[in-house]
């Protein structure tokens, strides 16, 4: 069983037209400060419930990680390895911005042993970027790859937006051609999703956001599936693919429903057979480990059931998918349902494990929905 450490930086310098996520633009030195110092009361409070866990992946997500000085990326680094262990030879990954961060911060982030970037790309046309709120362009994407590789740091991981608003079919194919041209190590896919207090949510609710068609986004994700694959990339997981050995470890974590600790606001963790939330948003989190309120704001006791239930679904989402054999609790009352999906050839059975077509790789939302009515698992 591994397990995964995630910390959660929720800095912004601006807040994208889509975002979310539990993050803020303000950046001013007490309010990063008394981030910092809540961070390691939290942490401190985890190595008094756990004791010194041992991690086999270390994932700084936001938020923006990218904008940290050296000087707080250092000390966010020293505190959680006087707290917990990461394993030597571990995938330690940071979420970059294009356009943060010079060549001397980098070099300091790779002699603290990050060697894996996460690189918020998004797309390859600059109109694109800015209708999504982005505050750089295509040239700065470019320039953070040479800076990050001249680091030391060459397992890079791109992200791309797909159904973005105005994006066309000829956009996104550039944008995968870009990333063989980089020689990505990994390319996740991300379909742009709609809420409501983000501006493209205020716009959707005033009838004025124009995304691309069904047939145009399931078009763009089938290129993706033939651009990646077609240049050796293993499409390892419904939205991401990666050259040999690149697979995202941390992630993989996620989808084989194994342990991990979330530190942070709205970060969430699995340990124990106990699913958790400790603080939904920023205010509450610095109020709560000022005050030393450790109670979670949201955690679940998972039954068997719904640990196998989980797994169930987690391990569909990945290439090798899941022997309904190892599912004796659940098994039985969704076989039924199982075949109706390879029916309908959304499903395929190979070898002893059942897993997603390519057609139903992209209606994976829907067949998961199938599955779970009331009168499938339980």
């Amino acid at each position: 069983m591994l397990r995964g450490l995630y910390v959660h930086i929720p800095f912004c310098r601006t807040r994208c037209h889509y975002c979310h996520f539990v993050t803020t633009a303000e950046l001013s030195p007490v309010l990063r400060e008394r981030f910092f110092i809540a961070l390691k009361h939290e942490i401190h409070e985890a190595r008094r419930r756990y004791g010194s866990l041992c991690f086999d992946t270390l994932y700084l997500g936001g938020g923006t990680p990218s904008c940290l000085s050296i000087a707080e990326m250092t000390d966010l680094w020293e505190t959680v390895h006087a707290h917990f262990k990461v394993k030597e030879g571990s995938e330690v990954t940071c979420e970059w911005n294009p356009g943060d961060g010079d060549e001397e911060k980098l070099a300091a982030l790779a002699a603290l042993g990050i060697n894996r970037i996460s690189l918020g790309a998004q797309s390859f046309q600059d109109s694109i970027l800015k209708r999504l709120g982005r505050r750089y362009l295509v040239k700065d994407i470019f320039s953070s790859v040479e800076k990050i590789r001249t680091a030391g740091i060459s397992n890079i991981s791109l992200d791309l937006m797909l159904r973005v608003p105005g994006q066309k079919f000829e956009d996104f194919h550039h944008s995968l051609e870009t990333c063989l041209a980089l020689q990505a190590s990994q390319v996740s896919l991300y379909d742009l999703e709609v809420h409501p207090q983000t501006v493209f949510g205020k716009l959707q609710g005033q009838g004025r956001l124009h995304l691309p068609g069904e047939e145009e986004h399931a078009g763009m994700y089938q290129d993706a599936i033939k651009v990646l694959t077609g240049a050796g990339y293993e499409h390892y997981e419904i939205s991401n693919f990666s050259k040999a050995g690149f697979a995202s470890r941390h992630n993989l974590i996620y989808w084989r429903n194994q342990e991990y600790l979330g530190l942070g606001p709205g970060a969430f963790s699995y340990l124990n057979g106990m699913r958790y939330q400790f603080a939904e948003g920023l205010d509450r989190y610095l109020q709560k480990c000022e005050g030393a309120v450790w109670r979670n704001d949201q955690q679940d006791v998972l039954s068997d059931a719904e640990k196998e239930t989980e797994t169930l679904m987690t391990g569909l989402r990945l290439r090798e998918g899941i022997a309904l054999s190892e599912f004796p609790k659940i098994s039985g009352s969704i076989l039924k349902r199982v075949k109706e999906l390879c029916d309908e050839e959304l499903l395929e059975e190979k070898t002893g494990k059942v897993r997603f077509t390519d057609r139903g790789k992209f209606l994976s939302e829907s067949v998961f929905g199938f599955l779970l009515q009331k009168d499938g698992i339980s």
